[in-house]
């Protein structure tokens, strides 16, 4: 009777433990469903065990590149034979919002998760401690100061990660992070030596040398950094069928520019080069566009949770306040301020000579450049030439006057010298080309040049076809501009608003200016200016500008396009009424 009854006591916890297995089995497959179905933020940022699995490269077919540092990557992945899952390897982190898995309805995908690997590769022993890592179970005679330790190696400890907070289980006050923070690993410091006398506890790097007894150490150790990985699951293999994976991500990006031949008169030739900068990852044979425009990317600067790079409570974080407007930095150019003379070389420099544009791609406000296939490692920067065509141009010599009258309606004149004399202008020798080609020209460095000499450098701004755009060379000596503005009236309190008072002040403006150059130029003047224009002789094109409806006076531009022949001057005038406020 005891006999049976242990039997069946036995036969009772054998059955329960099948049953816990068997719960823990559905608790698992439960939790690895709930898992999928989630964002990948909320999966455990662990390292999988499955490291033997190889893991493949997502085969990049595109990039566009846009100026900012961003590309679209386009990639595809083949689905290997036999199996119903498989591992990609993400080339860059990809920003939120904008990863997308696409596939034919033949393809049985199930679900795709985004997990942590180890990367798989081994690197050098740098350190002593590293060595002694890459050799557990060798005989070894350690020196520590005075001493030596000979024994096996048992136990060498690895690095590890600082513990991260956990914001969302129970218990530990003060875990939830709102920042960004880059979690330090401590540092191990332990090794145990099995010694005839025991096991021997010790601190590796106290250790001066290191002999191995017993054969030729290894030199090489695994890298432990941590790789993010898609695992896609089919719900059957379906070998050779390809899907594609698309997303914005940081680290490559493409920098133009031109140079502008103007040897011939009246026909300018025209090169575009592209620098194509990749610090994201290997491009074999992908197809590259170079993108230009001024597109909208919002959330640009913030990683998509697929990366793992940030755990769920860091990216509600970023979504509140790291939402991205990408200002465009302000462009500054170096001024020559006197004039440069150069000595005839032996040999002009070679203008390039890369052909006419290639008929690029239109996307709504966008336009992308074929840049064709490109092979290149991470870390290179590859040259690109684009077109080398021919445009009409002419030079123009331009005198921009600014407004003298703030918002506030303050006179801030400085022109004139201590001795009341006028003060000379700045005037710039330009030229405006007609884009005649195929393709708008971003904006971009350009450079002058003239028989193989650079003239100058500046910005030639964004010129979509048949448009035109004007370029400085450099400031001009051959012409001489002076102004002064005088006043000829004043009605004092002629206004009340707002709680100030204003006099209606009329000025009288003269511009002058001169060419002593042995050719005939060509002059443009702008001015800008708060008030009502009353006069001007000769009569210029006259705007008003939206830029004066919230200020005491209208914002007028005046533009007059005037011939100089050689050796001639001259003077134009114009008057306005500006209310001044006291």
């Amino acid at each position: 009777m005891r006999e049976a009854a242990a039997r069946e006591h036995a036969a009772g916890a054998g059955n329960l433990s099948e049953r816990v297995d068997a719960m823990k089995r559905i608790h698992y497959a439960m939790s690895v469903c709930i898992v999928a179905g989630l964002a990948p933020m909320l999966c455990e940022r662990t390292t999988t065990a499955q490291t033997s699995e190889s893991v493949a490269s997502l085969d990049l077919q595109q990039i566009a590149l846009f100026k900012n540092g961003l590309g679209f990557f386009v990639g595809q992945a083949t689905c290997p034979e036999g199996k119903t899952s498989f591992r990609i390897a993400l080339p860059t982190a990809p920003s939120h919002g904008t990863f997308w898995i696409s596939y034919p309805s033949t393809l049985p995908v199930l679900r795709a998760v985004a997990r942590q690997t180890e990367s798989g590769k081994t690197v050098d022993a740098i350190t002593i401690p590293e060595i002694l890592r890459a050799n557990p179970g060798k005989k070894v005679r350690l020196v520590i100061g005075d001493k030596e330790v000979v024994g096996i190696l048992r136990y060498v400890a690895q690095d590890r990660e600082t513990p991260r907070p956990e914001p969302y289980l129970p218990g530990g006050r003060g875990l939830v992070t709102r920042e960004y923070q880059t979690w330090p690993q401590v540092q191990a410091g332990l090794v145990i030596v099995e010694t005839e006398t025991g096991e021997l506890s010790l601190d590796p790097r106290a250790v001066t040398q290191v002999a191995f007894l017993d054969g030729k150490a290894e030199r090489r150790l695994p890298d432990r950094s941590e790789l993010a990985v898609l695992e896609v699951q089919l719900k059957s293999p379906a070998a050779g069928q390809t899907l594609t994976v698309t997303y914005l991500g940081k680290g490559a990006t493409w920098a133009p520019s031109y140079m502008v031949d103007i040897t011939d008169a009246g026909k300018a030739s025209i090169s575009a080069k592209a620098l194509i900068v990749n610090d994201a990852c290997q491009f074999k044979n992908a197809a590259v566009q170079l993108v230009t425009g001024f597109p909208h990317l919002q959330f640009a600067d913030i990683v998509s949770p697929i990366a793992l790079k940030t755990d769920l409570a860091q990216f509600l974080q970023a979504l509140t306040t790291g939402q991205s407007e990408r200002g465009r930095a302000d462009i500054m150019s170096n001024v020559v301020s006197q004039r440069v003379a150069y000595a005839p070389g032996p040999a002009e420099a070679a203008m390039p000579a890369y052909g006419a544009a290639e008929a690029g791609q239109t996307a709504e406000d966008l336009f992308l450049y074929p840049a064709g296939r490109i092979d290149m490692a991470k870390g290179e920067v590859a040259y690109v030439p684009l077109f080398t065509e021919s445009v009409l141009y002419r030079h123009i010599y331009q005198w921009d006057i600014p407004d003298y009258v703030d918002e506030d309606g303050s006179y801030r004149y400085r022109g004139d010298r201590p001795d009341n004399t006028p003060q000379q202008q700045q005037v710039w020798h330009s030229i405006r080309l007609t884009n005649s080609t195929r393709v708008p020209w971003t904006t971009a460095p350009a450079e002058t040049v003239k028989g193989g000499v650079i003239l100058g450098q500046d910005t030639l701004s964004y010129t979509p076809p048949a448009a035109e755009s004007t370029l400085r060379i450099t400031q001009a000596v051959g012409v001489k501009a002076e102004q002064r503005e005088l006043e000829t009236d004043r009605k004092r309190d002629a206004a009340q608003l707002y709680g100030y008072s204003y006099d209606l002040v009329t000025v009288r403006g003269e511009l002058s200016a001169i060419n002593i150059q042995d050719k005939p130029v060509t002059l443009e003047i702008t001015k800008m200016l708060s008030g009502e224009m009353k006069s001007a002789d000769p009569s210029p094109k006259v705007e008003k500008l939206a830029a004066g409806l919230r200020r005491m006076n209208s914002v007028v531009k005046l533009t007059w396009t005037i011939d100089l022949p050689p050796a001639a001057q001259k003077t134009l005038i114009y008057t306005y009424e500006v209310y001044i406020r006291r």
